[in-house]
């Protein structure tokens, strides 16, 4: 049965609620298609910066408040998989693994998911010693030694908070600086806890029933290190989630969605917000704002 909204929304992460709130907030009726965790990937995040509250709040707490606020204004959730998207005349059909919805407009808003290194032992590893998430596991690696991959704001905020349980936290970074914000840096380099490898890669994670130890390169010199740990925690960037789109919508070489200044894709009546497309910002509250944009936008 084809169900129809004037507006389907695709993902919930922060953009996704923020856009499926705006346009039910103006009087629409709005289906929001989610198929794994509400929240996206700030779920993960303990303590939100760089987004205005008052005291501290994390990224579930956000997440749920937006949840509460669609679901009070009518946002029929609909809990299913994406699997592709139809464009037929002015109607958008949003297929999913259990059933078919249409509407004149969509926003996708599909975020991103976290990129792994692809190195032997990380799938085998994974849950038990590698992990994508330190506010989940970082209290289980409590007096022990870990390793962070990265150098942006996620791995730094990630490797503060397991610095907060672990004996030790050295970061394997490719370049040879970091690219997080200034307080993020300053913390780091003022705890006696933190080591830092610079232009270094993970080749091998090496573990049985759990990580035992990494090994590392240098990127300059090509000699290796072998480094003994209990955990390593990965935050190489993302990979936008848009294999689902037709091909008529245009990506960028890394997969994200090309937009115009008014959210628009190649594609009239499908809109891209938040991470999921091409030059995203990054920010909470980019997210928000473009998310509020969008639902703006696509209702005129």
């Amino acid at each position: 049965m084809n169900k129809k909204f004037d507006l389907l929304v695709i993902g919930a992460g922060l953009t996704g609620l923020t856009a499926a709130r705006t346009a039910a907030e103006r009087g629409k009726s709005v289906g929001l298609v989610e198929g794994e965790l509400m929240g996206g990937l700030v779920i993960n995040v303990g303590k939100l910066e760089g987004y205005p509250t008052v005291g501290d709040v994390s990224g579930i707490e956000l997440a749920m408040a937006l949840a509460e606020q669609c679901m009070t204004l009518g946002v029929q959730i609909i809990e299913e998989g994406m699997a592709s998207l139809i464009i037929d005349g002015d109607s958008k059909i949003v297929k999913t693994t259990a059933g078919e919805y249409s509407a004149p407009r969509v926003i996708i808003a599909s975020g991103a998911t976290l990129r792994k290194l692809g190195v032997p032992g990380e799938a085998e590893l994974y849950g038990r010693g590698v992990s994508q998430c330190a506010f989940c596991d970082g209290a289980l690696f409590s007096g022990q030694e870990v390793v962070v991959v990265g150098g942006g704001d996620a791995a730094l905020q990630e490797a503060l908070h397991l610095a907060e349980h672990c004996r030790r936290v050295t970061l394997a970074v490719r370049g040879n600086r970091l690219r997080a914000r200034q307080s993020y840096v300053s913390h780091a380099a003022d705890d006696p806890k933190f080591a830092f490898r610079w232009n270094t890669i993970v080749d091998v994670i090496e573990g049985s029933d759990g990580v035992e130890a990494v090994q590392l390169r240098d990127t300059q010199n090509d000699s290796t290190e072998r480094l003994a740990c209990a955990g390593v925690f990965v935050f190489v960037g993302t990979a936008p989630n848009a294999s689902f789109l037709p091909e008529a919508v245009a990506l960028d070489a890394v997969g994200g969605i090309v937009v115009n200044d008014s959210l628009e894709t190649s594609m009239p009546g499908i809109y891209a917000a938040g991470a999921v497309r091409s030059g995203y910002l990054g920010q909470i509250s980019n997210a928000v704002g473009e998310g509020t944009t969008a639902a703006i936008v696509a209702l005129r």
